[in-house]
């Protein structure tokens, strides 16, 4: 019966044609502008409009789950629910009360992994996933209470990080797979930029609403979600350097990211942003050889319009250049505590359910007290068991980004690095939904880019002839 269905389904010219809409360039603007348009209507103080914004695309992913086969279509409504909800902090108890729809889109997960069942398989960063579930698991064994570890905010991050994350692994190795339809690098690098883009006019229209705060300052506006807006930045901006080697004005969406990262004020973004920039334009020169004249030709006028203007630049980013030297105490009093919690349990840590540490930090509701910090996250959470774990991960994940030398492999290295970077001092990758899922998925996309494609320079129409052939072995 279910075989019977999938093949209705795909033997339907209509449901072929809505299928290739949802998955297009076309759809893909469509759902950013509709985004847009809810942001616009939102506030600091009132978020309504990016509530229902929300159950829109969640919708929208559900009608793709049922009516597509490639899970790849809702990849863009997920990122963009992401997107907007960093702006509505401390929103718990508005968000639970749309709980009843969770069964909507729960039966519309049942249905497509039932009759788009893929096959199951392992890919080649499986071991780390599966080594640091356990480590998250087994994270405050022997210390942390039971309440503590059976609270719902614990067992939510605890699940979701550890087991749900390698449930997670194995459903998107299955499930993504590259196609003859379309070159799957192109389109992931396509919505991650447009998703970038976005983020942009997330800030632009906060500066926007708040227009005459900024004549009268005439410096930088900081805003709760800046390091949670950096962040998404960070993990785009590379992908629009990545397409500009095919079409080459994308390489204004990357500085225009880039940009939109100084302007948020975040302290992590701009310094660990200007990091990544770094790296991003360096593998760009030595990958990119058809544009590398333009490219220093761009990057040249760039850093000499930057000099010209270093003093009214400087002067607009001083407020957060001052705070680089101040409001750290409550970070260095939660890394003198990891320390405090890896000496306490020195095997398993304290676990992420330890809410010992409230004191120095006192976090929103149903979520945890962060250390703020990944590498302190590790020791104090998860003790030596997390440090082999997660660094295990680490050299499973460079050893298969390094397998091939490709633009793309490139490219995801630059993206998940200003991830890393940002994680120093922000929970970062320890937020399973949506950083730690997307760090999974460029594993996965870098692991299946190494089976079917043998050089990045392959012609789009060789590597489709090759993958055909590969399909039919």
């Amino acid at each position: 019966m279910i075989k019977k269905l999938n093949n209705k389904m795909e033997n339907s010219r209509t449901i072929e044609n809505i299928r290739n809409f949802m998955l297009s360039k076309t759809f893909m603007l469509i759902q950013c502008a509709i985004a847009a348009v809810f942001v616009s209507f939102s506030s600091k103080s009132d978020f309504t409009s990016i509530v229902y914004a929300d159950m829109l695309f969640a919708a929208i992913c559900s009608f793709a789950l049922v009516i597509c086969d490639d899970i790849a279509a809702t990849l863009m409504p997920f990122l963009l629910i992401a997107s907007m909800s960093i702006k509505c902090y401390d929103s718990f108890d508005v968000f639970i009360k749309f709980i009843g729809f969770a069964p909507v889109l729960a039966a519309a997960i049942l249905f497509h992994f039932i009759v788009y069942h893929k096959k199951y398989e392992l890919g080649a960063t499986w071991k780390g996933v599966l080594f640091v579930a356990v480590a998250v698991t087994m994270g405050g064994v022997g210390k942390i209470t039971a309440p503590e570890y059976f609270s719902g905010t614990a067992l939510f991050y605890t699940i979701g990080l550890g087991i749900g994350m390698f449930v997670l692994y194995i459903v998107m190795n299955s499930q993504y797979r590259f196609t003859d339809k379309y070159d799957m690098r192109q389109k992931f690098s396509w919505i991650m930029t447009l998703v970038g883009l976005f983020c942009v006019y997330m800030i632009a229209h906060f500066y926007i609403v708040n227009w005459a705060v900024l004549v009268k300052s005439g410096s930088l506006l900081t805003f709760q979600w800046r390091n949670n807006v950096s962040t998404i930045l960070m993990l785009t901006f590379p992908f629009a350097f990545f397409l500009s080697s095919k079409k080459y004005p994308f390489i204004i969406a990357g500085f225009l990211q880039y940009a939109g990262i100084m302007f948020t004020g975040s302290r992590g973004g701009a310094l660990f942003g200007t990091i990544e920039m770094g790296i991003c334009l360096l593998v760009m020169l030595l990958i990119d050889k058809k544009h590398r004249k333009n490219n220093l030709i761009v990057i040249c006028s760039v850093a000499v319009a930057a000099l010209a203007f270093s003093y009214p630049i400087i002067k607009f980013i001083l407020p957060m250049i001052k705070r680089f030297a101040t409001e750290t105490s409550v970070r260095i009093g939660l890394f003198s505590r990891a320390v405090e919690d890896f000496r306490s349990n020195l095997l398993f840590g304290r676990g992420l359910g330890y809410m010992g540490n409230t004191d120095v930090h006192n976090p929103a509701k149903f979520a945890l007290c962060w250390y703020h910090s990944a590498p302190f996250q590790v020791i104090g959470s998860f003790g030596i068991l997390g440090i082999l774990a997660f660094s295990y991960q680490l050299y499973n994940r460079m050893k298969v980004l390094f397998t091939r030398i490709t633009y793309f492999n490139m490219t995801l290295f630059v993206s998940y690095a200003g991830l890393f970077l940002m994680s120093l001092v922000n929970p970062g990758e320890f937020s399973p939904i949506p950083y730690g899922m997307i760090a999974t998925l460029f594993f996965v996309l870098c692991d299946k880019n190494n089976q079917y494609s043998k050089i990045e320079k392959e012609p789009e129409e060789t590597f489709r002839i090759n993958l055909l052939r590969r399909k039919n072995k």
